[in-house]
């Protein structure tokens, strides 16, 4: 394979300077243009390519359609093409030739590729930490409104849990759930640290996006990066590069493909009717054939009628260019998701205007970075202090609705249906009402901004000295506004009183980065420092209010009603920072990095304040070894790795070491009333800082001159001193009812793979990436008395995993008096039908201390696949994910295959046990539940089988022949098909589920994910 040559070419130079001089004396009367077109072997235009004449200072690069146009003072010499991941090319100038189309190889070994890390760059090559380089390009072919589902299967290590309801953002997780507070990662935009929500911007602006995993790569941003750093760099302009524009539209139509399969009407009124009479109750007369108030002319199937077709589409318009000393990219992106759900929401609306610049005079270089983000999203929350009783979410509420309630009823106020307690006696709530009565959304509005400044001071004899100032400013103003009207939709869901909550969310972030830059080649050494000093100020002002009882027709402003409210509150936070960091390379061989970072939180005491983040890594290219005599076209590359280090993690609130004091205690003296302090808060004054040790070691490797690259390692990492919320007793008066402590200790470790094999094949190419982790979680340390946190159904405890399903285990169903006489003591009501639950500590006593760990709540094998492929101006895209090896306790499922109440139940329940039915796993049915069947334990579907393939992404796209219409560059057109099937056995809508960190096999209800159908174009002007 051809390969870059680097030595200047004297003789090209020489041709170059004689032709020069010739022009300047006038032997040669103007300079010609010369100008062509850049493609791959795919025929794909490429952009950025650059084209020089050696010797010179002439030179191009190609635009956004492949396109160049450069002017050399003769048709002597050559033009060279270059670019980061293609094979240099050479091309001789020949005498009436000004056209030179080319065609460029990829550099398939990829070492030369740049990767941004923590302030700064290294090459692929040179990396020893655990960094993951996402292919923007392809994750981009999926659709969503935030950037971080894009890192879905794409890279080991890196699971993303979330729910279909549009503008719902993801838990995402580097390695495993390493803390009991907030997990999720940093994400760095254009250098800037913006937090861990990356849902304001537009993944259409995105250049490139590395995911930093260990402590070698993170540690660079100390207490920030616990939990894994993302980095984003957004599109930038091209030099010399006149205005290129692209225009990228897509349109799809959303729909719910699964349903959960209920009962009908006559098959609910046989199950009701039969959890009365087994109790001995007579019937509720909606059901009681006999009655006068038997319903027979109502039978709704809720998801036929409250489930719609939604629809999404993008469209992004992007301007790009650039002089010899400027660049410049404005870009304008709208995404807009209608959900699937009848009513007000949920929906995701999105506008998104950014604009990029550079400019260089000499030693000085400045650039900047401008996003402006609106979004208003309806969601499908609801005010809890109406709609009591620990509701689940309303898509469940919608799934367990009773088909004899009636969607529409114009006697009650607000024209829907509900429920009667002397007709139905069943609490059930008509959700397409509340999604259509309440109104409620958040209006966000982002202001997010960088500059920065860059000064060579250095630049001779080897020496490179580079200072750099940085500075951020990014301010959210966040409106939340829920109205309920008065209404009445029945049974214990009726309200006769209007309320409104109008509230406003300030966050703003200031940054202040100074940086020195030092680098060094000296014989075979090579040398690079950086230290550098951060300052960043946050704040948050809340506030809300409140106002009821507005008269009809309704004007909801706060104005307008009665009994107002309002409060309000601010806090401010400061991290203060000192970093550096040396990296080493000796003769091509032997790697070095070092880090080390100091941060100073305002949200610990001045004695806890400090935590120092250091880490190191090595790294060893065994090819470059005289001892390794393995063929350069066998094993191109292969290098080990190995790192350990050091992280920190403050994401908690401020103020959290200080207590409060009331100063309006009222106190009496000798019959006089005086008011007072008194401390009503406890907190703990000596909470510090959460660290994290990681340890890795990785093999990197490409064969058969880039035909395969794979990637193997094994990392642990261990978490001290968690900070966590720990509930106290109410008796201590402390209106802060968790104060935040250090407490616990976790381990995480585990396995990662990755692998890609690339052909071409004249003009057919394809690609197979494919990767695979484990992990495995211990719980080390739980604080100072070590007691076990339990959650929905599990149980944490020193020596096992985070949340692992916990309750009772089943041994079969009663089947005679004898039988229950005989087994150990569950309940006086216990009776044939019943479950037998198995007797562990042998006091022939069933209770809490025959309770047993049932299984692991966390995925143990997370697994991603990839193809792409394309025949001339044909591609396509296959990509899948998945998980397996854990289990789900699914809310909804056990909610629908109670046996006792009334709401609706899953088509299993008509296997349930009866004296002509005994051989099944489904209890009998009874009011009550005497017996306590519906507890926590392995029951048949009380914890059900979660390994799941997802078909994320199927993709076929046609680029049309150029210039086929005047203007118009580059066309190409494709459709794609998201989440088009998931192979799963469990019952419920999403296996990967977002859930709280005591509880991550508990799905409490999510919305499903819909599958999309979606036509798209991309053109080039």
């Amino acid at each position: 394979m051809q390969r870059i040559n680097l030595k200047f070419n004297w003789r090209s130079a020489l041709i170059v300077y004689m032709a020069l001089l010739l022009s300047h004396l006038g032997w040669s009367q103007q300079s010609t243009q010369i100008k062509g077109k850049v493609t791959d072997k795919k025929g794909e235009p490429i952009p950025g390519i650059s084209v020089s004449l050696p010797g010179s200072k002439i030179g191009t690069t190609s635009d956004l359609n492949g396109f160049y146009q450069v002017q050399v003072p003769a048709l002597i010499g050559k033009l060279v093409f270059t670019n980061v991941g293609y094979i240099k090319k050479e091309v001789p100038l020949v005498s009436g030739q000004f056209i030179y189309d080319v065609t460029l190889e990829e550099d398939l070994l990829g070492l030369e590729e740049v990767v941004v890390v923590g302030y700064g760059t290294q090459r692929k090559a040179d990396i020893t930490g655990s960094v993951a380089i996402v292919d923007v390009a392809e994750s981009k072919k999926y659709l969503t409104n935030d950037i971080s589902q894009l890192l879905q299967g794409r890279s080991p290590g890196i699971t993303v849990n979330s729910d279909g309801q549009p503008g719902a953002s993801p838990n995402v997780r580097i390695r495993g759930v390493s803390t009991f507070g907030n997990a999720q990662p940093l994400y760095v935009v254009d250098g800037v640290p913006v937090g861990t929500s990356i849902r304001d911007f537009s993944p259409n602006d995105i250049e490139s996006m590395q995911v930093l995993k260990d402590a070698s790569a993170g540690a660079i941003y100390g207490s920030m990066a616990a939990n894994g750093v993302v980095i984003i760099t957004t599109k930038q302009g091209k030099k010399n590069t006149p205005l290129n524009i692209e225009y990228n539209g897509s349109y799809g139509v959303d729909k719910v493909w699964q349903r959960i399969p209920v009962l009908k009407r006559t098959d609910y009124q046989l199950i009701a009717n039969e959890v009365r009479t087994n109790a001995g109750l007579p019937l509720i007369p909606g059901n009681d054939p006999s009655s006068p108030l038997f319903i027979d002319n109502v039978d709704t199937d809720w998801q036929k009628e409250g489930l719609k077709n939604g629809s999404r589409q993008n469209h992004n318009l992007n301007f790009m260019g650039g002089g010899e000393n400027t660049t410049y990219n404005l870009s304008f992106d709208y995404l807009g998701n209608d959900g699937t759900f009848v009513g007000n929401g949920p929906s995701y609306d999105r506008y998104t205007a950014r604009i990029n610049t550079t400019a260089r005079k000499g030693i000085f270089k400045v650039g900047q970075t401008f996003t402006y983000t609106h979004s208003h999203e309806n969601t499908l929350t609801y005010n809890n202090t109406i709609l009591t009783g620990s509701r689940p979410p309303l898509v469940i509420d919608l799934v367990e609705a009773i088909p004899t309630q009636m969607i529409y009823d114009p006697n009650n106020k607000g024209g829907f249906g509900g429920t009667e307690s002397n007709i139905h006696d069943v609490i059930s709530l008509n959700a397409i009402a509340i999604n259509s009565l309440f109104e409620n959304y958040t209006d966000v509005d982002r202001m997010f901004a960088t500059a920065y400044g860059e000064i060579d001071l250095i630049n001779k004899n080897g020496h490179s000295l580079r200072y750099k100032l940085n500075l951020g400013y990014d301010k959210t103003q966040a409106r939340d506004y829920a109205f309920q009207p008065a209404f009445d939709l029945g049974y214990f869901f009726h309200s006769n009183i209007s309320r409104l909550d109008d509230g406003q969310r300030t966050y703003t972030t200031g940054l202040v980065e100074n940086t020195l830059n030092y680098e060094k080649k000296f014989g075979k050494h090579a040398l690079t420092a950086l230290i550098g000093q951060t300052y960043q100020y946050g704040s948050a002002l809340v506030r809300s209010g409140h106002s009821e009882a507005f008269t009809e027709p309704y004007f909801p402003i706060l104005d307008n009603g009665s009994n107002k409210t309002a409060s309000g509150t601010i806090d401010e936070n400061a991290l203060s920072s000192y970093l550096g960091r040396i990296t080493y390379n000796y003769d091509d061989k032997y790697l070095l990095t070092a880090n080390i970072r100091r941060d100073g939180s305002s949200r610990f005491s001045p004695r806890n304040r400090f935590g120092y983040f250091p880490s190191i890594a090595l790294g060893w290219k065994l090819t470059n070894e005289p001892f390794f005599k393995v063929s350069k076209d066998i094993v191109s590359d292969l290098k080990l790795r190995a790192s350990y280090g050091k992280l920190g993690n403050q994401n908690i609130g401020d103020y959290l070491y200080m207590s409060y004091i009331n100063p309006n205690i009222v106190y009496n003296f000798n019959g006089q009333k005086v008011f007072g302090g008194l401390q009503t808060s406890l907190v703990s004054p000596d909470i510090k800082w959460e660290s994290k040790v990681t340890s890795n070691i990785g093999l990197d490797g490409i064969l058969l001159n880039g035909l395969i690259d794979f990637t193997v390692e094994y990392y642990r990492n261990k978490t001290t001193d968690i900070l966590v919320g720990v509930p106290i007793p109410g008796s201590t008066g402390s209106v802060n009812k968790a104060p935040t402590v250090n407490t616990g200790s976790l381990q995480n470790s585990g396995f990662e793979f990755m692998a890609a094999y690339n052909k071409t094949q004249g003009d057919f190419n394809f690609s197979i990436a494919a990767n695979v982790s484990t992990i495995k979680n211990k719980v080390l340390a739980l604080g100072d008395n070590n007691e076990p946190i339990y959650g929905a159904g599990s149980k944490t405890e020193i020596g096992g995993e985070v949340g692992q399903h916990f309750g009772y285990v089943t041994e079969g169903i009663f089947q005679s008096v004898e039988e229950v006489n005989a087994h150990a003591f569950q309940s006086a009501g216990t009776a044939p039908g019943d479950l037998k639950f198995k007797d562990l500590n042998g006091d022939h006593v069933i209770n809490a201390d025959d309770r047993a760990y049932l299984g692991s709540a966390i995925p143990g094998l997370n697994y991603g696949l990839n193809f792409t492929a394309s025949y001339k101006k044909i591609d396509f895209t296959l990509f899948a994910s998945g998980s397996s090896g854990f289990k789900i306790n699914s809310r909804m499922y056990r909610d629908l295959m109670l046996t006792t109440d009334y709401i609706n139940r899953h088509e299993d329940i008509l296997e349930r046990w009866t004296p002509t039915n005994t051989n099944t796993e489904i209890p009998r049915l009874v009011a009550n539940d005497p017996n306590g069947n519906g507890r926590d334990s392995d029951r048949k579907g009380w914890l059900q089988d979660g390994t799941y393939l997802r078909i994320n992404t199927v993709s076929l796209g046609y680029t049309l022949p150029d210039k086929l219409i005047k203007g118009v560059q580059r066309l190409r057109v494709y459709a794609t098909a998201q989440n088009l099937y998931t192979f799963q056995s469990y019952k419920g809508y999403n296996p990967d589920f977002t859930a709280g960190v005591f509880e991550p096999g508990f799905d409490f209800g999510s919305f499903p994910k819909p599958r999309t159908l979606m036509l798209g174009v991309q053109v080039g002007f």
